[in-house]
């Protein structure tokens, strides 16, 4: 129609090769590529990130040179031990937090003797009534062959050899049913590898309020 040619005729042509008034050329407007990635992109990104996650928690498994023979479903099952061990752990330590007695109020007294306790050669051990062993310095840790955490909540009654069991545990209840506080015998202690070391052994029952409240134990090698 008349009225649609007016309108076209209204529409203003650039010829090609026409610059607009600033002297750039006029460029037609192009539609922007699509930036979404095909399914197969996707899944390959997806395989490569598995894949970095995987050699990520292999270089974290303790075991050397042999984890990078582990496939990922033995990087998984190795993790999984890994993470029940170190939530054993977590517990037994905290466990081993709530046995043990308050901090005495004089702090720098205390913060003296635990210095001494820490770096003493001699074997020392602080125990429950029961002979779970509620902390252990340096000494007595390579005496029996276990890590400090290991340490912590072991009986040393149960650490006793069959042969001396019976004796030191009726000495340790002998001491809580009179209160005596030191008392002295000759057992010999299971290490870890199950190895016999004669000790000799040194009782101090810690009283507190009149009670008491645990012993500080001493163990001395004899050749």
């Amino acid at each position: 129609s008349s009225l649609a040619r007016e309108e076209q005729a209204a529409i203003p042509h650039v010829p090609s090769g026409r610059r607009d008034v600033g002297g750039a050329p006029v460029v037609p407007l192009q539609a922007e590529p699509d930036k979404r990635l095909s399914h197969k992109e996707v899944e390959q990104r997806r395989r490569e990130k598995a894949k970095q996650y995987f050699d990520e928690l292999r270089g974290l498994l303790p075991y050397g040179g042999d984890s990078a023979k582990f496939d990922k479903n033995a990087i998984l099952h190795h993790s999984i031990i890994l993470i029940r061990q170190l939530l054993q752990e977590l517990e037994q330590e905290e466990a081993a937090a709530e046995r043990k007695p308050p901090p005495p109020r004089n702090t720098a007294a205390a913060a003296d003797f635990r210095c001494c306790f820490d770096v003493s050669r001699q074997p020392l051990c602080f125990a429950g009534l029961d002979s779970r062993l509620w902390d252990a310095n340096s000494a007595f840790c390579t005496l029996m062959g276990y890590t400090r955490m290991e340490i912590q909540g072991l009986s040393l009654l149960s650490a006793t050899a069959a042969c001396d069991s019976e004796a030191a545990s009726q000495r340790w209840q002998q001491m809580l049913a009179s209160h005596e506080t030191s008392s002295t015998y000759f057992s010999k202690l299971v290490r870890k590898d199950s190895q016999q070391v004669v000790c000799n052994v040194d009782l101090n029952l810690v009283l507190r309020n009149g009670k008491p409240h645990c012993f500080l134990v001493a163990a001395n090698p004899t050749l």
